[in-house]
């Protein structure tokens, strides 16, 4: 079983050799051309797994951290200006699109084929969930995706068609129930074990994820799917823990990797800062997390505090904001990938609840949501949740309700799920973007600001990459070029 962690670890060491480059990341694999025909699920899978934990937990997390303002580029280095400033092209962090779409979910498309072949129903069961996982964060990332021609080179199909997004969502749930119908059988013969770094072979652990995965896209047409998702909401059968991989440790090439990436491979430690955003957030609420997501000032002759940037000031003297004058973002070596959680699963079905008007149903899966966001930390929030409490949930309107699930579910995806935030904020808009700077005195802790060096016009966001350069190099099917603060059609408009 050591093997499979050992040929993990070169997977994910040889993606996150990309990492700390903006640039296109050519890793010799074309997206579109299938060539592991000889492995066997037992090797394919993994490997899926440990691509798309690299670049879900390097590259994706590390963007969505900027962009769900919980982090922003020190002043004093300037690794990570174009995130900050939104200032993204179709070259930019391209390792994204070639190491899921041309590793990971290549891997896992053939080991759900060679599974299915021969009978592994297992290996077919967990590599069709993550396939469909890897599908679900590219299409909310780009829009539209090759899903019913792609990954198919083997089969001659070498410039496939992109499929719209609501089309691929509606892929996904398909994919999504076939995997589930065959959970009965695969645990018949399972033998997955150790190969398996989310759950450890656990295929009800894996249908719960499914499970859970398909309340998500569903609820990105939430009117249209109301009734499948009450049925989901009333199965009990949703995560109640983490998928994520754990399989990390203390060393070079071994460790989490937007922790390999920005505190190994770059030649500063520094890049990322508290931002205001969140900062202000969490001092106003007496938050104790901000020890976990924040560390301490180290400025010179001066105490240490918990300071922080506004969002893309990294043009901000050093006069004013001194070298350690702010709060360097916290990461650790064996950080998890975090897959979806379960305090996503009640936030999930908190706020299903909350828009299906019950708001007893949304406030127990709201309460028990923010007490597994603290206790991931090893700390209890249920005094903040209490009567009276900091985050006590309120029932009013709809969107009220809705607003706060979304304002917390925002705050404990700080370290963990970045990425997510930031599809949060477009899907729902929240939190909601302030009408002043972070420094004015009316500004509301925790709302959004405007970039101070953003390249957008007014306070648009960003709500998409750029569709990627070697996909349109390889392929002329690949959409035309769309702005990044272009929403999506599943985005509050």
């Amino acid at each position: 079983m050591k093997n499979f962690k050992k040929i993990t670890y070169i997977l994910v060491a040889s993606a996150l050799a990309f990492a700390s480059c903006s640039k296109d990341l050519d890793i010799n694999r074309s997206p579109y051309n299938p060539t592991e025909n000889d492995a066997k699920p037992e090797l394919l899978f993994p490997s899926g797994v440990a691509y798309s934990a690299a670049k879900i937990g390097g590259d994706l997390q590390l963007i969505g951290a900027f962009w769900s303002q919980h982090y922003t580029q020190n002043n004093s280095s300037n690794q990570y200006t174009s995130i900050d400033s939104y200032n993204l092209t179709i070259a930019s962090y391209n390792g994204i699109w070639s190491n899921l779409m041309g590793g990971g979910m290549k891997d896992l498309m053939i080991a759900k084929e060679k599974a299915a072949a021969t009978g592994q129903w297992d290996y077919y069961v967990t590599s069709s969930i993550m396939l469909a996982f890897d599908y679900h964060v590219l299409v909310d990332l780009y829009g539209d995706l090759p899903v019913k021609e792609g990954l198919q080179g083997d089969k001659g199909i070498y410039t496939p068609k992109w499929d719209d997004g609501k089309t691929v969502n509606q892929l996904i749930v398909a994919q999504l129930d076939d995997a589930i119908s065959k959970v009965a059988d695969a645990k018949k013969i399972s033998s997955i074990g150790a190969q398996d770094f989310v759950f450890q072979g656990d295929l009800d652990q894996w249908q719960k994820f499914a499970k859970t995965l398909k309340l998500k896209v569903l609820m990105r047409d939430f009117t249209a799917n109301s009734a499948a998702i009450t049925v989901l909401l009333n199965s009990g059968d949703l995560l109640t823990s983490d998928a994520k991989m754990t399989a990390f440790l203390d060393a070079v090439n071994k460790s989490n990797p937007l922790y390999e990436s920005d505190r190994r491979a770059l030649n500063t430690a520094a890049n990322i800062r508290a931002s205001r955003t969140l900062m202000s957030y969490l001092k106003k609420y007496n938050d104790p997390r901000i020890e976990d997501f924040y560390e301490l000032t180290t400025q010179q002759d001066k105490p240490p505090v918990y300071a922080s940037l506004r969002q893309g000031d990294y043009n901000a003297a050093t006069t004013d904001y001194p070298i350690g004058s702010t709060s360097r973002a916290k990461l650790g070596a064996t950080d998890p990938v975090f897959f979806q959680s379960a305090a996503e699963s009640e936030f999930l079905q908190a706020e299903a609840w909350a828009r299906l008007n019950n708001s007893t149903n949304a406030k127990l899966h709201y309460n028990s949501a923010v007490k597994l966001a603290f206790s991931r930390w090893g700390r209890d929030g249920s005094s903040f949740v209490a009567a009276g409490g900091a985050y006590e949930f309120k029932t009013g309107s709809t969107e009220s309700m809705i607003e706060q699930i979304i304002v917390q579910k925002w705050v404990a995806a700080a370290r963990s799920q970045a990425w997510d935030s930031f599809y949060d904020q477009n899907r729902t808009g929240y939190p909601v973007m302030s009408t002043v700077d972070a420094d004015d005195a009316s500004y509301v802790a925790g709302q959004y600001t405007r970039s101070i060096t953003s390249v957008l016009t007014g306070n648009t966001l960003p709500r998409r990459l750029p569709y990627p350069k070697n996909s349109s190099d390889n392929n002329a099917n690949t959409p035309k070029a769309v702005p990044i603060g272009t929403k999506m059609w599943w985005h509050k408009q």
